[in-house]
Protein backbone atom coordinates (compact mmCIF):
# COMPACT_ATOMS: atom_id res chain seq x y z
CA UNK A 1 0.00 0.00 0.00
CA UNK A 2 1.05 3.35 -0.57
CA UNK A 3 -0.12 6.30 0.74
CA UNK A 4 0.68 10.15 -0.40
CA UNK A 5 -0.52 13.21 1.34
CA UNK A 6 -1.63 16.66 -0.41
CA UNK A 7 -2.46 19.63 1.88
CA UNK A 8 -5.40 21.35 -0.18
CA UNK A 9 -5.84 24.37 2.26
CA UNK A 10 -6.32 25.06 6.24
CA UNK A 11 -8.87 22.81 7.28
CA UNK A 12 -8.50 20.11 4.09
CA UNK A 13 -5.92 17.34 3.59
CA UNK A 14 -6.19 14.70 0.53
CA UNK A 15 -4.61 11.04 1.01
CA UNK A 16 -3.96 8.87 -1.97
CA UNK A 17 -3.82 5.40 -0.85
CA UNK A 18 -3.02 2.77 -3.79
CA UNK A 19 -3.69 -0.81 -3.12
CA UNK A 20 -1.00 -3.64 -4.60
CA UNK A 21 -2.79 -5.04 -7.57
CA UNK A 22 -2.38 -8.60 -5.47
CA UNK A 23 -4.14 -7.29 -2.60
CA UNK A 24 -7.39 -6.20 -5.06
CA UNK A 25 -7.06 -9.71 -6.49
CA UNK A 26 -7.33 -11.64 -3.17
CA UNK A 27 -10.22 -9.22 -2.15
CA UNK A 28 -12.04 -10.33 -4.99
CA UNK A 29 -11.66 -14.12 -5.05
CA UNK A 30 -12.67 -13.76 -1.28
CA UNK A 31 -15.88 -12.24 -2.78
CA UNK A 32 -16.22 -14.51 -5.57
CA UNK A 33 -15.67 -17.36 -3.26
CA UNK A 34 -18.31 -16.38 -1.23
CA UNK A 35 -20.82 -15.70 -3.87
CA UNK A 36 -20.06 -19.08 -5.98
CA UNK A 37 -20.89 -20.64 -1.96
CA UNK A 38 -24.35 -18.37 -1.52
CA UNK A 39 -25.41 -18.08 -5.38
CA UNK A 40 -28.58 -19.04 -6.05
CA UNK A 41 -29.35 -19.02 -9.58
CA UNK A 42 -31.86 -21.12 -11.84
CA UNK A 43 -30.29 -24.48 -13.45
CA UNK A 44 -27.41 -24.80 -11.24
CA UNK A 45 -26.63 -26.23 -8.07
CA UNK A 46 -25.07 -24.27 -5.25
CA UNK A 47 -21.92 -24.49 -5.56
CA UNK A 48 -21.65 -25.15 -8.78
CA UNK A 49 -21.99 -22.01 -10.88
CA UNK A 50 -19.68 -21.01 -13.35
CA UNK A 51 -17.65 -18.17 -12.40
CA UNK A 52 -18.77 -16.14 -16.19
CA UNK A 53 -22.13 -16.39 -15.12
CA UNK A 54 -21.30 -15.64 -11.45
CA UNK A 55 -19.52 -12.02 -12.71
CA UNK A 56 -22.64 -11.54 -14.97
CA UNK A 57 -25.18 -11.46 -12.24
CA UNK A 58 -22.91 -9.86 -9.32
CA UNK A 59 -20.88 -7.36 -11.50
CA UNK A 60 -22.42 -4.50 -9.74
CA UNK A 61 -22.44 -6.08 -6.26
CA UNK A 62 -18.90 -7.32 -6.58
CA UNK A 63 -17.73 -4.00 -7.98
CA UNK A 64 -19.28 -2.36 -4.81
CA UNK A 65 -18.39 -4.73 -2.88
CA UNK A 66 -14.38 -4.49 -3.44
CA UNK A 67 -14.80 -0.65 -3.13
CA UNK A 68 -15.77 -1.46 0.69
CA UNK A 69 -13.55 -3.54 1.34
CA UNK A 70 -10.46 -1.79 0.05
CA UNK A 71 -11.70 0.78 2.39
CA UNK A 72 -12.65 -1.22 5.41
CA UNK A 73 -9.25 -3.24 5.19
CA UNK A 74 -6.79 0.02 4.72
CA UNK A 75 -8.05 3.23 5.63
CA UNK A 76 -7.32 3.08 9.24
CA UNK A 77 -3.61 2.10 8.70
CA UNK A 78 -3.28 4.96 5.88
CA UNK A 79 -4.58 7.68 8.05
CA UNK A 80 -1.67 6.19 10.87
CA UNK A 81 0.88 6.09 8.41
CA UNK A 82 -0.25 9.76 6.96
CA UNK A 83 -0.44 10.80 10.60
CA UNK A 84 -4.11 12.47 9.91
CA UNK A 85 -7.03 12.10 12.24
CA UNK A 86 -9.69 13.70 10.43
CA UNK A 87 -12.86 15.65 12.54
CA UNK A 88 -15.38 14.35 10.34
CA UNK A 89 -15.85 11.01 8.12
CA UNK A 90 -13.61 11.32 4.75
CA UNK A 91 -14.99 12.08 1.66
CA UNK A 92 -14.25 9.05 -0.26
CA UNK A 93 -13.20 9.14 -3.84
CA UNK A 94 -12.29 5.84 -6.07
CA UNK A 95 -9.21 5.52 -8.16
CA UNK A 96 -11.02 5.07 -11.98
CA UNK A 97 -7.57 3.86 -14.06
CA UNK A 98 -6.13 0.99 -15.67
CA UNK A 99 -3.26 -0.45 -13.74
CA UNK A 100 -4.34 1.39 -10.26
CA UNK A 101 -6.73 0.37 -7.67
CA UNK A 102 -7.36 2.64 -4.46
CA UNK A 103 -9.07 5.69 -3.69
CA UNK A 104 -8.91 9.04 -2.15
CA UNK A 105 -9.75 10.89 1.14
CA UNK A 106 -10.61 14.54 1.45
CA UNK A 107 -10.39 14.93 5.32
CA UNK A 108 -11.16 17.83 7.19
CA UNK A 109 -8.52 18.21 10.12
CA UNK A 110 -8.34 20.99 12.54
CA UNK A 111 -6.27 24.00 11.86
CA UNK A 112 -3.03 25.04 13.28
CA UNK A 113 -4.14 28.20 14.60
CA UNK A 114 -1.79 31.68 16.48
CA UNK A 115 -3.60 32.14 19.41
CA UNK A 116 -3.12 35.47 20.86
CA UNK A 117 -2.14 36.31 24.26
CA UNK A 118 -5.11 34.99 26.59
CA UNK A 119 -4.13 35.53 30.67
CA UNK A 120 -4.44 38.73 31.65
CA UNK A 121 -7.86 39.83 29.10
CA UNK A 122 -9.83 42.61 31.03
CA UNK A 123 -13.32 42.12 31.50
CA UNK A 124 -15.78 45.12 32.45
CA UNK A 125 -18.59 43.50 35.07
CA UNK A 126 -21.27 44.85 36.59
CA UNK A 127 -20.49 44.98 40.98
CA UNK A 128 -22.58 42.50 42.53
CA UNK A 129 -25.43 43.53 44.74
CA UNK A 130 -28.64 42.46 46.57
CA UNK A 131 -31.38 44.85 47.03
CA UNK A 132 -34.49 44.60 49.28
CA UNK A 133 -36.61 44.59 45.89
CA UNK A 134 -34.78 41.65 44.85
CA UNK A 135 -35.52 40.06 48.20
CA UNK A 136 -38.97 41.41 48.23
CA UNK A 137 -39.80 39.74 44.71
CA UNK A 138 -38.23 36.82 45.39
CA UNK A 139 -40.70 36.21 48.30
CA UNK A 140 -43.35 37.11 46.18
CA UNK A 141 -42.95 34.42 43.76
CA UNK A 142 -42.46 31.86 46.97
CA UNK A 143 -46.10 33.25 48.28
CA UNK A 144 -47.48 32.60 44.36
CA UNK A 145 -46.16 29.57 44.45
CA UNK A 146 -47.32 28.21 47.88
CA UNK A 147 -51.04 29.97 46.96
CA UNK A 148 -53.76 27.59 47.96
CA UNK A 149 -56.13 26.87 44.63
CA UNK A 150 -59.83 27.05 46.16
CA UNK A 151 -63.24 25.85 44.66
CA UNK A 152 -65.20 28.39 43.58
CA UNK A 153 -69.06 27.44 43.99
CA UNK A 154 -72.34 28.46 43.38
CA UNK A 155 -73.28 31.20 41.20
CA UNK A 156 -69.37 32.15 41.32
CA UNK A 157 -68.08 34.13 38.12
CA UNK A 158 -64.82 33.39 36.91
CA UNK A 159 -62.52 36.82 37.06
CA UNK A 160 -58.50 37.48 36.45
CA UNK A 161 -56.64 35.54 38.63
CA UNK A 162 -58.74 32.80 38.95
CA UNK A 163 -57.72 29.39 37.37
CA UNK A 164 -60.20 27.92 35.08
CA UNK A 165 -61.10 24.76 33.74
CA UNK A 166 -62.62 25.02 30.33
CA UNK A 167 -64.22 22.76 27.15
CA UNK A 168 -63.67 24.18 23.80
CA UNK A 169 -64.36 23.33 20.39
CA UNK A 170 -63.78 25.44 17.29
CA UNK A 171 -65.77 25.71 14.18
CA UNK A 172 -65.14 26.38 11.36
CA UNK A 173 -67.63 26.95 8.51
CA UNK A 174 -69.90 25.17 10.84
CA UNK A 175 -67.74 21.97 10.81
CA UNK A 176 -65.49 21.32 14.03
CA UNK A 177 -61.44 21.34 13.00
CA UNK A 178 -59.70 18.52 14.27
CA UNK A 179 -57.25 19.23 16.72
CA UNK A 180 -59.12 22.23 17.63
CA UNK A 181 -60.76 21.52 20.91
CA UNK A 182 -60.38 19.57 24.48
CA UNK A 183 -62.62 18.75 27.54
CA UNK A 184 -60.59 19.84 30.24
CA UNK A 185 -58.29 22.83 29.71
CA UNK A 186 -56.38 24.56 32.66
CA UNK A 187 -55.87 28.01 32.35
CA UNK A 188 -55.07 31.26 34.57
CA UNK A 189 -57.17 33.94 33.58
CA UNK A 190 -54.73 36.76 33.10
CA UNK A 191 -51.90 34.96 31.68
CA UNK A 192 -52.33 35.32 28.08
CA UNK A 193 -51.54 31.42 27.55
CA UNK A 194 -53.98 31.78 25.25
CA UNK A 195 -55.22 34.32 22.42
CA UNK A 196 -56.59 37.29 24.93
CA UNK A 197 -60.13 37.27 22.81
CA UNK A 198 -60.05 33.75 24.14
CA UNK A 199 -59.91 34.53 27.40
CA UNK A 200 -61.54 37.47 27.92
CA UNK A 201 -64.51 35.65 26.85
CA UNK A 202 -64.02 33.29 29.89
CA UNK A 203 -64.45 36.78 32.65
CA UNK A 204 -67.67 36.46 33.88
CA UNK A 205 -69.07 32.88 33.33
CA UNK A 206 -69.91 30.93 35.77
CA UNK A 207 -69.63 26.88 36.49
CA UNK A 208 -71.46 25.44 33.12
CA UNK A 209 -72.08 28.45 31.37
CA UNK A 210 -71.16 28.72 27.68
CA UNK A 211 -70.26 31.44 25.55
CA UNK A 212 -69.34 31.52 21.48
CA UNK A 213 -66.49 33.56 20.56
CA UNK A 214 -64.90 34.39 17.14
CA UNK A 215 -61.26 34.65 16.78
CA UNK A 216 -58.97 35.50 13.29
CA UNK A 217 -55.81 34.28 13.79
CA UNK A 218 -52.98 35.97 12.97
CA UNK A 219 -50.64 35.43 10.01
CA UNK A 220 -47.55 34.67 12.32
CA UNK A 221 -49.08 32.32 14.46
CA UNK A 222 -47.42 28.79 15.16
CA UNK A 223 -49.97 26.46 14.07
CA UNK A 224 -49.86 27.27 10.19
CA UNK A 225 -52.69 25.24 9.79
CA UNK A 226 -54.86 27.87 11.53
CA UNK A 227 -52.97 30.79 10.85
CA UNK A 228 -54.76 33.69 8.86
CA UNK A 229 -58.34 31.65 10.03
CA UNK A 230 -61.30 32.59 10.99
CA UNK A 231 -62.63 30.27 13.85
CA UNK A 232 -65.86 30.06 15.93
CA UNK A 233 -65.23 29.07 19.26
CA UNK A 234 -67.95 27.37 21.68
CA UNK A 235 -66.60 27.50 25.26
CA UNK A 236 -67.58 26.29 28.80
CA UNK A 237 -66.47 26.82 32.01
CA UNK A 238 -66.04 23.89 33.87
CA UNK A 239 -64.23 24.30 37.10
CA UNK A 240 -63.19 27.83 38.75
CA UNK A 241 -60.66 28.17 41.67
CA UNK A 242 -59.70 31.25 43.06
CA UNK A 243 -55.94 31.76 44.15
CA UNK A 244 -55.65 32.41 47.60
CA UNK A 245 -52.02 33.43 49.16
CA UNK A 246 -50.75 32.96 52.44
CA UNK A 247 -50.06 35.69 54.51
CA UNK A 248 -45.78 36.62 54.40
CA UNK A 249 -44.88 35.70 58.16
CA UNK A 250 -42.87 34.23 60.83
CA UNK A 251 -45.20 30.79 59.99
CA UNK A 252 -44.78 31.35 56.70
CA UNK A 253 -41.09 31.27 57.19
CA UNK A 254 -41.31 28.28 59.09
CA UNK A 255 -43.34 26.48 56.32
CA UNK A 256 -39.97 27.13 54.06
CA UNK A 257 -37.86 25.82 57.05
CA UNK A 258 -36.39 28.63 58.12
CA UNK A 259 -36.94 30.34 61.49
CA UNK A 260 -38.74 33.50 60.87
CA UNK A 261 -38.91 36.43 58.51
CA UNK A 262 -35.65 37.84 59.19
CA UNK A 263 -33.64 34.17 58.42
CA UNK A 264 -35.84 33.83 55.50
CA UNK A 265 -34.92 36.92 53.86
CA UNK A 266 -31.33 36.56 54.75
CA UNK A 267 -31.87 33.19 53.04
CA UNK A 268 -33.57 34.59 49.65
CA UNK A 269 -30.51 37.59 49.76
CA UNK A 270 -27.87 34.56 49.94
CA UNK A 271 -29.15 32.69 47.21
CA UNK A 272 -29.89 35.77 44.49
CA UNK A 273 -26.10 36.43 45.44
CA UNK A 274 -24.47 32.73 44.64
CA UNK A 275 -27.12 33.58 41.44
CA UNK A 276 -25.68 36.45 40.48
CA UNK A 277 -22.66 35.61 40.66
CA UNK A 278 -22.61 32.20 38.93
CA UNK A 279 -23.95 34.69 36.16
CA UNK A 280 -21.27 36.82 36.24
CA UNK A 281 -19.00 33.81 35.82
CA UNK A 282 -20.68 32.93 32.69
CA UNK A 283 -20.85 36.43 31.24
CA UNK A 284 -16.92 36.80 32.29
CA UNK A 285 -16.51 33.78 30.89
CA UNK A 286 -18.29 34.54 27.23
CA UNK A 287 -16.61 38.16 27.44
CA UNK A 288 -13.24 36.14 27.04
CA UNK A 289 -14.26 33.89 24.62
CA UNK A 290 -15.65 36.56 22.56
CA UNK A 291 -12.19 38.79 22.59
CA UNK A 292 -10.11 35.27 21.77
CA UNK A 293 -12.65 34.48 18.89
CA UNK A 294 -13.02 37.86 17.50
CA UNK A 295 -7.88 37.81 17.67
CA UNK A 296 -7.68 34.84 16.51
CA UNK A 297 -7.82 33.61 12.63
CA UNK A 298 -9.78 30.35 12.45
CA UNK A 299 -11.15 29.13 9.43
CA UNK A 300 -14.31 26.43 10.10
CA UNK A 301 -14.19 23.18 8.06
CA UNK A 302 -17.63 23.13 6.40
CA UNK A 303 -18.97 19.39 6.42
CA UNK A 304 -18.34 20.05 10.49
CA UNK A 305 -20.23 23.04 10.33
CA UNK A 306 -22.76 21.51 8.33
CA UNK A 307 -23.15 18.51 10.94
CA UNK A 308 -23.58 20.94 13.70
CA UNK A 309 -26.36 22.77 11.98
CA UNK A 310 -28.06 19.40 11.00
CA UNK A 311 -27.90 17.94 14.51
CA UNK A 312 -28.80 21.86 15.86
CA UNK A 313 -32.13 21.55 13.54
CA UNK A 314 -32.65 18.06 14.95
CA UNK A 315 -33.05 18.32 18.06
CA UNK A 316 -35.24 21.41 17.99
CA UNK A 317 -37.02 19.94 15.86
CA UNK A 318 -37.48 16.48 18.00
CA UNK A 319 -38.40 18.73 20.99
CA UNK A 320 -40.84 21.15 19.66
CA UNK A 321 -42.25 18.66 16.97
CA UNK A 322 -43.88 21.09 14.90
CA UNK A 323 -46.93 19.40 13.74
CA UNK A 324 -49.32 19.94 11.16
CA UNK A 325 -46.76 21.10 8.59
CA UNK A 326 -46.99 20.70 4.68
CA UNK A 327 -43.27 20.00 3.16
CA UNK A 328 -43.12 23.12 2.03
CA UNK A 329 -43.17 24.68 5.44
CA UNK A 330 -41.37 22.38 7.33
CA UNK A 331 -38.49 23.03 4.41
CA UNK A 332 -38.83 27.02 5.33
CA UNK A 333 -38.90 26.22 8.77
CA UNK A 334 -35.06 24.16 8.51
CA UNK A 335 -34.09 26.95 5.73
CA UNK A 336 -35.02 29.32 8.17
CA UNK A 337 -33.21 27.68 11.36
CA UNK A 338 -30.37 27.03 9.12
CA UNK A 339 -29.54 30.65 8.54
CA UNK A 340 -30.37 31.33 12.54
CA UNK A 341 -28.05 27.91 13.41
CA UNK A 342 -24.88 28.52 11.10
CA UNK A 343 -23.58 31.63 13.23
CA UNK A 344 -23.76 29.92 16.33
CA UNK A 345 -22.65 27.09 15.37
CA UNK A 346 -19.39 28.42 13.58
CA UNK A 347 -18.56 30.54 17.05
CA UNK A 348 -18.90 27.72 19.12
CA UNK A 349 -16.15 25.30 16.47
CA UNK A 350 -14.09 28.26 16.91
CA UNK A 351 -14.48 28.56 21.03
CA UNK A 352 -14.05 24.61 20.85
CA UNK A 353 -10.75 24.92 19.02
CA UNK A 354 -9.35 27.85 21.09
CA UNK A 355 -10.26 25.86 24.55
CA UNK A 356 -8.19 22.56 23.24
CA UNK A 357 -4.97 24.38 21.98
CA UNK A 358 -4.62 26.72 25.60
CA UNK A 359 -5.28 23.09 27.00
CA UNK A 360 -2.82 21.48 25.11
CA UNK A 361 -0.57 24.42 25.54
CA UNK A 362 -1.01 24.99 30.02
CA UNK A 363 -1.10 20.94 30.30
CA UNK A 364 -4.68 20.92 31.23
CA UNK A 365 -5.36 16.93 31.49
CA UNK A 366 -8.47 14.73 32.84
CA UNK A 367 -8.32 12.04 34.58
CA UNK A 368 -10.95 9.39 35.57
CA UNK A 369 -11.82 11.26 38.74
CA UNK A 370 -12.51 14.57 36.57
CA UNK A 371 -14.83 12.80 34.89
CA UNK A 372 -16.36 10.97 37.44
CA UNK A 373 -17.20 13.72 39.48
CA UNK A 374 -19.19 15.05 36.13
CA UNK A 375 -21.46 12.37 35.76
CA UNK A 376 -21.73 12.80 39.69
CA UNK A 377 -23.03 16.17 39.36
CA UNK A 378 -25.49 15.23 36.28
CA UNK A 379 -26.99 12.83 38.27
CA UNK A 380 -27.51 14.94 40.78
CA UNK A 381 -28.73 18.10 38.77
CA UNK A 382 -31.36 15.40 36.54
CA UNK A 383 -32.29 13.36 39.72
CA UNK A 384 -30.94 10.36 38.20
CA UNK A 385 -28.61 7.71 39.85
CA UNK A 386 -25.02 7.81 38.72
CA UNK A 387 -25.19 4.52 37.35
CA UNK A 388 -28.08 5.61 34.92
CA UNK A 389 -25.51 8.35 34.00
CA UNK A 390 -22.61 6.36 33.45
CA UNK A 391 -24.89 3.63 31.20
CA UNK A 392 -26.41 6.33 28.79
CA UNK A 393 -23.10 8.04 28.12
CA UNK A 394 -21.08 4.33 27.85
CA UNK A 395 -23.66 3.00 26.08
CA UNK A 396 -23.52 5.69 22.93
CA UNK A 397 -20.59 6.44 22.87
CA UNK A 398 -20.37 9.80 24.23
CA UNK A 399 -16.92 9.20 26.81
CA UNK A 400 -14.74 10.66 24.57
CA UNK A 401 -17.42 13.93 24.10
CA UNK A 402 -17.71 14.17 28.16
CA UNK A 403 -13.75 14.37 28.79
CA UNK A 404 -13.57 16.76 26.35
CA UNK A 405 -16.22 18.78 27.78
CA UNK A 406 -14.68 18.39 31.15
CA UNK A 407 -11.37 19.81 29.29
CA UNK A 408 -13.00 22.97 27.80
CA UNK A 409 -14.55 23.31 31.51
CA UNK A 410 -10.84 23.42 32.92
CA UNK A 411 -9.70 25.63 30.08
CA UNK A 412 -12.33 28.29 31.10
CA UNK A 413 -11.55 28.12 34.62
CA UNK A 414 -7.91 28.91 33.78
CA UNK A 415 -9.22 31.74 31.30
CA UNK A 416 -11.31 33.08 34.18
CA UNK A 417 -8.76 32.72 36.86
CA UNK A 418 -6.34 34.63 35.01
CA UNK A 419 -8.40 36.97 33.64
CA UNK A 420 -8.32 41.03 35.03
CA UNK A 421 -12.06 41.56 36.38
CA UNK A 422 -13.02 45.35 36.71
CA UNK A 423 -16.78 46.06 38.12
CA UNK A 424 -18.28 48.76 36.57
CA UNK A 425 -18.44 52.45 38.57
Amino acid sequence: MNVAVETLDRVRKKVEVTIPEEKVTELRETIYGELKRQAKIKGFRPGKVPRSIITTYYKEYIDDELKKRMVQETMQDALLEAKIDPITEPAIDFIEEDGRSGYTLECEVIPEIELPSYAGIEVEVESINVSDEDVDKRIDGLQHMHAEMVPRVGDAKAQTGDFVVVKYQGYMNGKPVKGVGTEAYPLELGSTTLMPEFENALIGLGIGEERDVEITFPDDYPDKSIATKTIQFKVEIREIREKRLPEINDEFAKDLSFENMASLREGMAEEIRKEKETGRKRAVAQSIMDTLIKDTDIPVPKRLLEKRVTMMIGDTMARFKPDRLTAEEERNLEGNMRNEFAPRAEERIKGEMILAKIAEKEGIKVDDDDVSERMKKMAEDSRRSYAEVEKFYREYNLMDSLRSSVVEEKAIDFLRENAVIKEKA
